[in-house]
């Protein structure tokens, strides 16, 4: 697998560093959007500000035009019903033009001056004084009408028409068609400058979503480069470990946690490279080993079998001792009631006596050769030990290999753990077998000497049947002494069969021993199979 590299930075820098951009590029369009808002906000101020300029400015034309109407009415009501009505209390027309009048004045003087420029505060200051003059001569009108001629009439007409009071209401209409102008003009230029502020804020919050979006974009592509490519690689490794393949290397060169992680998963693809392979050879080992224990083993069992054989052949021959020693003692019972009788019963002792001692002889060799056989099997033994400590070395070193390769090795763990208690098994087995071939060898001891007593006398019993044929006088005195060593030849004799029946016993014990270590050795090859079917799963 190829290297693959990564930036020093780490995975929490790099995404911190990334979220820091985003939130700095949305701070920046939520920046744009509210100066685009504060802008517009600012337009839509002025411009009620400005509505509120505009709406005195039209209240002022309005009673321009409304007073100077009800004017011409009074004049009007003048003509018609006579000055005592038009200019009296009742008059409607009269009453309409002086609360227009009152109007009038409260609006110039509540007018919105604050957000007028100072050229329209001035032309503004200028309506009070032109209308102070309009109904000064509004006054005058209403003093010509009081004459109630047709002359004071045509007099007032002339003056509202083209006169003094048509030049006061002329003043009056410049000025506000001045402020209007004004207005309108200052009107349209807040229009074009809330148009400017909305495009300008569109276009500034457009660039920096834009360029957010852009942005983003770009993060997002070196996010997935620097974190997700090297995810998928050490993915793409663990699944090849997985698999069983522990040549797999991610390649990782980066210092980051993601380079951390990768050369510890190489490191470990590493370890579990090396545990295997020594694990590969233990179980070689172990396979050998537990094919020498199986060789041994049945070594041992045919050594225990010829001994079994053995210790039954020499039982037999004991007991066959025993019986002619009591013959025996049988015969030098009844030597003493007849000489003749016991001429012929010396010689059948010497007869039987000399083949006591050639039975005794085989004996003696027979036993000499359990001896040796007993002490072959302590040898076996101790190789089998040696093994079996070998074996649960073995165990040990793929116990502490296993723990090491953690999750995946557990399965080599139990297996470990089954090996070495079959070897501390067999080490047990083994001791045992070691105590008993020690009790063999001892007994085999005791029964050599036993049958070198038997030999001895036997020997002299063949001596006293040879002083029994050559001196018949003496018989009274020798069957005597016969008699007491018989006796002591029947209790040795009987010795020798509890002996041989004990080695009899061991030789039993021992097959059993063998039997035991037989198992053993074949679980241990079962086990080695398993486990180098284990091994077998990895590619190393």
């Amino acid at each position: 697998m190829g290297s693959v590299s990564i930036g020093r930075a780490g995975v929490g820098r790099r995404l911190g560093g990334s979220f820091l951009v985003l939130a700095v590029l949305i701070v920046v369009a939520a920046g744009a959007g509210w100066w685009g808002l504060a802008q517009q906000h600012r337009v839509q101020q002025r411009t009620q500000q400005l509505e509120l300029v505009k709406d005195d400015v039209q209240l002022a034309k309005f009673y321009a035009s409304d007073v100077t109407g009800w004017q011409g009415l009074v004049v009007a009501d003048a003509g018609a019903f006579g000055y005592g009505y038009a200019l009296g209390p009742d008059g409607y027309n009269r009453k309409g033009e002086l609360a227009d009048k009152k109007a009038l004045y409260q609006v110039l003087d509540a007018a919105h001056t604050a957000y007028m420029t100072p050229t329209e505060r001035a032309a503004w200051a200028q309506l009070r004084p032109a209308w102070d003059n309009f109904f000064v001569w509004d006054d005058t009108i209403m003093e010509w009408l009081r004459g109630d001629t047709q002359a004071a009439r045509a007099k007032a007409m002339t003056s509202i028409n083209g006169g003094e009071a048509a030049g006061a209401y002329t003043k009056v209409l410049d000025t506000a068609a001045q402020l209007q102008k004004s207005v309108d003009g200052r009107m349209a230029a807040l229009r074009s400058e809330a148009a400017r502020a909305e495009r300008t804020s569109q276009w500034v919050l457009g660039v920096a979503l834009v360029a957010a979006l852009l942005m983003a974009v770009v993060l997002a592509i070196w996010a997935t480069r620097s974190v997700v490519q090297p995810l998928g690689v050490v993915v793409r490794a663990l699944g090849r470990l997985e698999q069983g393949d522990l040549t797999v290397q991610a390649g990782l060169d980066g210092s980051d946690e993601l380079g951390r992680l990768g050369a510890a998963l190489d490191n470990t693809a590493a370890s579990l490279r090396t545990t295997i392979s020594a694990l590969a050879g233990h179980a070689g080992s172990l396979a050998s080993a537990s094919e020498e224990l199986e060789q041994v083993s049945n070594q041992i069992a045919t050594s225990a079998q010829d001994a079994s054989v053995q210790a039954n052949v020499v039982a037999r021959a004991a007991e066959q001792v025993s019986g002619n020693v009591h013959s025996v003692s049988t015969g030098g019972g009844e030597m003493g009631e007849s000489i003749r009788e016991i001429s012929s019963n010396a010689s059948e002792a010497a007869s039987v006596a000399a083949q006591a001692v050639s039975v005794a002889e085989e004996t003696n060799a027979t036993v000499a050769k359990l001896g040796v056989s007993s002490t072959e099997i302590g040898n076996v033994v101790k190789i089998i030990t040696s093994i079996a400590e070998q074996t649960n070395l073995l165990a040990l070193n793929a116990t502490i290999e296993a723990a090491r390769a953690g999750e995946a090795g557990k399965g080599f763990a139990v297996v470990a753990g089954e090996v070495k208690d079959l070897a501390q098994e067999t080490a047990k087995a083994t001791d045992d077998i070691t105590r008993r071939v020690d009790t063999i060898q001892a007994d085999t001891t005791n029964a050599v000497r036993a049958i070198e007593q038997i030999a001895t006398i036997v020997g002299r019993i063949s001596d006293y049947q040879n002083v029994i044929a050559a001196a018949v006088e003496e018989q009274s005195a020798t069957t005597t002494e016969m008699n007491r060593n018989v006796a002591q030849a029947a209790h040795s004799s009987r010795e020798i069969a509890d002996n041989i029946a004990g080695v009899a016993q061991a030789a039993a014990t021992t097959m059993a021993g063998v039997s035991q270590s037989q198992e053993a050795t074949g679980e241990l090859a079962q086990m080695s199979s398993a486990l180098h079917a284990l091994v077998a799963r990895f590619q190393l």
